[in-house]
């Protein structure tokens, strides 16, 4: 049995600090540098990084929280039962992972929709506030456009400020489902602020990255809901 390290279309678009590789364990026999579809939320592709045997990492796999799941290949389409999508040398697979605008030099389509394209950000400040008939910004328009750029955030709870300190040390981007702001609300309304803080504060001590900091705060946290369903009971 084979345990691989894989990289996905999904996460190479993630606005993370670090780069979310995931790891499954197969009975398929594949290489680094294969590119084959996963189902991932919905099918995506995803690339083969490293190939491990599971016997050399037995060890490291019962000290770990997270229990290893079965590579989720897709079972439809072309691409089903790990037939591959498309294969790479593994060296240029890093150097585009180190600088994804790089792959759109690449004449491979694959590699090209693989990685994302460099996003312009909106610079707020450098557009233009709203002018009147005469073409001129009046002053009291002039403050309102600065005033709405520069507002602070405000919270209407202790619960609500946590959530967004927490979104934000886990780089959250959802706006909606998994990884929202309702989300996290959702979850935390049922635990007492004090308990949620200290778990936040004991995943920011580990020495883990933080995908698998924020992987390690949903497991107490769903441990602490089943001990408390259990107490009820």
């Amino acid at each position: 049995m084979k345990i691989y390290t894989l990289v996905s279309w999904k996460s190479v678009r993630e606005k993370t600090k670090e780069r979310k590789f995931l790891k499954f364990y197969s009975l398929k026999n594949f290489e680094p540098g294969e590119m084959i579809e996963i189902v991932f939320g919905k099918k995506i592709p995803a690339i083969i990084l490293k190939v491990e045997d599971l016997k050399d990492l037995k060890q490291e796999l019962r000290k770990s929280e997270d229990p290893l799941k079965k590579l989720p290949l897709s079972k439809t389409g072309e691409f089903a039962s790990g037939k591959l999508i498309d294969k790479f040398e593994i060296s240029e697979i890093k150097k585009y992972l180190k600088n994804t605008e790089l792959a759109q030099k690449s004449e491979n389509k694959n590699l090209k929709k693989f990685f994302p394209k460099k996003r312009k950000k909106a610079d707020f400040a450098s557009q233009n506030p709203p002018k009147t008939k005469s073409g001129q910004a009046e002053i009291s328009q002039l403050l309102s456009f600065e005033k709405i750029i520069n507002r602070p955030k405000t919270y209407h709870s202790e619960m609500q400020e946590l959530v967004d300190e927490i979104r934000k040390y886990f780089n959250e981007v959802a706006v909606r489902g998994e990884g929202s702001f309702s989300y996290y609300i959702g979850f935390f309304k049922k635990i007492p602020i004090s308990e949620i803080k200290r778990f936040f504060a004991e995943v920011k001590q580990t020495k883990k990255s933080t995908f698998d900091k924020k992987k390690l705060f949903w497991w107490k946290i769903g441990q602490f809901l089943k001990k408390k369903s259990t107490d009820v009971l």
